[in-house]
């Protein structure tokens, strides 16, 4: 009997699952589309289409909570939600396409793409970084 078992195991244990639906969705809210195999793509769905529903939704407070456990990152945080709402404004579901693409050469995979279904791009701003020479010591 298959009781309280859910989701498809991708040929990976429990944490690198985990790890793998933390980086597709990463991945996703920072690109605004992914290309991957069709069975990791129908795996993180159920995350991408939550989290983007919550963003409509949810108190501002909540979801950037939400947001953050898989960004890491306060700036991408504020970016995602702003843009995300500018966007979809007050849809609430169906925010992700699945496109097929091709099929792999070495395992026949088929690769499909995972896309929000409005073109939206996430782009942070970044100050230069300046580079310092230092001045190299001369020993005589």
């Amino acid at each position: 009997m298959k009781h309280r078992i859910l989701g498809k195991k991708l040929g990976r244990n429990i944490k690198e699952r985990q790890s793998l639906w933390v980086s597709q969705v990463r991945s996703m809210f920072i690109y605004g589309k992914i290309k991957t195999t069709s069975a990791k793509a129908k795996s993180v769905l159920p995350f991408v289409e939550k989290l983007a529903s919550d963003i409509i939704s949810k108190p501002e407070l909540t979801i950037r909570r939400d947001l953050f456990k898989y960004l890491q990152d306060q700036t991408w945080v504020n970016n995602v939600v702003t843009t995300f709402k500018s966007v979809f404004g007050t849809q609430t579901s169906n925010f992700t396409r699945i496109t097929n693409i091709k099929r792999r050469m070495g395992d026949d995979a088929l690769i499909v793409e995972l896309a929000f279904i409005k073109p939206i791009t996430f782009s942070q701003k970044k100050a230069p970084k300046e580079v310092i020479k230092k001045e190299k010591k001369h020993v005589k």
